[in-house]
């Protein structure tokens, strides 16, 4: 019987490897570092102000668990109780982790933490305060489909469950499901003693998690419709939920490739946003390549012949799995979407941490060294890529607050102006009219604006779609909002400059018409 006593419970802590010790503290602290700067400070986008009180959209997403989530969260953005919520996550699906990635290292283990919890997806997803938790809750449970699916038996079941659970907080983390199972799969096809039959069967056991999760999801997704009378709406696919193109799909699968391979040569989606950024990241990808090609020719040399060939596949469908969001929705792909990208600095520590294993025995003095010196290089470029994507995280926390300084300012001034109107009066009702969307007289945040614009879902303009909820709940602004398509077409707004310029703002029957 389990113990819930807190002596019990620390002693189920106690019980716990070095590496998941290790890991857990590594993501903790790194979260902590990258992070915390949002933790403790306002800093809303576009849909975070929109969505101030709620998770965003939910049934009618397909995300109906975020609704369950609400009810334990509050469903308030509250950053620093949603944030070290979704930290406390993202440190327990590290401690997964290092039993999926076979890592021993106490210190290539704490790397791994810091590595998934500094990725750009997570800055990215802070930028969406007001549903991260439910987020970072989605890739613990899609890891640990991953997890129970590699114990095997009736834990499989437990496994489609989670990632039943999983897509229904947030669809774009299957791939960590798919990526951590063929990994899984492809260590054992490289360890020494593997045989083909059991593992080729537990690929097959994998497919049918798979296809039991996704088909028990899109199941349940279409009965809460039918249920709740919503049904899905025409966002990034949703409606097309469950459909194959097959013609389609050899472009789609080209494009997770070229997600994969391609991090040299763009940002790919804020992944990589400077070419040190680009650097650091090929450099992992090409040394875990390199590391796991010579472990299929090692296999292949001791007669293992199908177990490396299984290995060669298994290593070109990971990138396919890493990408798989591209299979799902490959028009409007967003940072948050490619977190399994992480995969790539994840492998590369599981592979350096596997090198020492592996090595020959009988190696001269020499060798050691030299090996021992490659894999502190090895720790030293996973560090730096760490270290770079904490300051890559802060910069863009920076970015949102003195962005959100200019929107405070920018709009007391159109207040000011608003009420400055001849004949104005508290009851008079305002109308916002957005000519080209973006009042061109204020300046950008930065001077590239467009490797970040996927980061933290903006490109930092004055004007949203959320403007009135701005107003309202930091301005203290709140008249009648009336709808500008009554009055956009009318000759004397016609005629209105756009905004700053005199003129811009007039009382049109009753109302105050702003045209930016």
């Amino acid at each position: 019987m389990a113990d819930w006593t807190p002596e019990g419970l620390w002693a189920c802590l106690g019980r716990l490897g070095r590496p998941q010790r290790w890991a857990f503290a590594g993501a903790w602290a790194a979260g902590l570092l990258a992070h915390g700067y949002m933790f403790v400070n306002k800093l809303p986008n576009h849909d975070d102000t929109a969505c101030f009180w709620n998770k965003g959209g939910s049934t009618g997403w397909g995300r109906w668990a975020l609704d369950l989530m609400a009810r334990l969260d509050g469903g308030f953005s509250s950053p620093w109780m949603l944030g070290l919520l979704s930290l406390l996550f993202l440190s327990a699906a590290a401690m997964l982790l290092v039993g999926l990635l076979e890592l021993q290292s106490p210190s290539l283990s704490a790397l791994a933490g810091a590595v998934f919890t500094v990725f750009p997806t997570v800055t990215s997803a802070f930028s969406y305060m007001f549903t991260c938790d439910a987020y970072m809750l989605s890739v613990l449970l899609a890891i640990l489909s991953a997890r129970l699916a590699a114990r095997g038996g009736w834990a499989r079941l437990g496994a489609a469950g989670c990632l039943i659970l999983s897509l229904g907080l947030y669809q774009g983390f299957l791939g960590w499901a798919v990526a951590l199972m063929i990994y899984t799969l492809l260590l054992r096809c490289l360890a020494e003693g593997a045989s083909f039959r059991p593992i080729f069967l537990d690929g097959l056991w994998d497919l049918g998690v798979l296809a039991g999760g996704v088909a028990g999801y899109i199941g349940l997704t279409r009965v809460i419709w039918a249920v709740t009378d919503s049904g899905p709406v025409d966002y990034q696919g949703i409606d097309q939920m469950g459909r194959v193109n097959l013609p389609a799909l050899p472009g789609q699968m080209w494009d997770a490739w070229r997600l994969f391979y391609n991090v040299f040569r763009s940002p790919s989606l804020g992944a990589c946003t400077t070419p040190g950024l680009r650097f650091l990241l090929t450099a992992c990808q090409w040394l875990a390549v390199g590391l796991i090609g010579a472990r299929a020719v090692r296999q292949f040399r001791a007669g293992r012949r199908l177990e490396a060939a299984l290995a060669a596949l298994l290593g070109l469908a990971l990138p396919v799995g890493i990408g798989i969001v591209y299979l799902m929705n490959s028009e409007n792909v967003h940072t948050l979407m490619i977190y399994p990208m992480c995969m790539i600095p994840l492998v590369f520590l599981s592979q350096c941490d596997a090198w020492r294993r592996w090595a020959p025995p009988g190696r001269t003095p020499g060798a050691k060294r030299l090996q021992a010196l490659g894999r502190a290089a090895c720790a030293c470029l996973a560090a730096l890529l760490a270290g770079r994507y904490a300051l890559l995280a802060n910069e863009a926390y920076l970015c949102l607050q003195i962005n959100h300084s200019r929107r405070l300012s920018y709009w007391n001034t159109v207040v000011t102006r608003i009420e400055s109107v001849p004949g104005y009066t508290g009851q008079c009702p305002v109308v916002l009219i957005r000519e080209n969307g973006w009042d061109r007289s204020t300046p950008g945040v930065w001077n590239d604006p467009e490797p970040f614009n996927d980061l933290v879902g903006i490109r930092m303009p004055i004007h949203t779609h959320s403007d009135t909820d701005f107003l309202r709940l930091y301005l203290g602004f709140a008249p009648e909002f009336r709808d500008p398509a009554e009055y956009r077409d009318r000759a004397e707004v016609q005629e209105m400059p756009l905004y700053p310029h005199d003129g811009s703002v007039r009382l049109v029957d009753g109302a105050v018409v702003v045209k930016f």
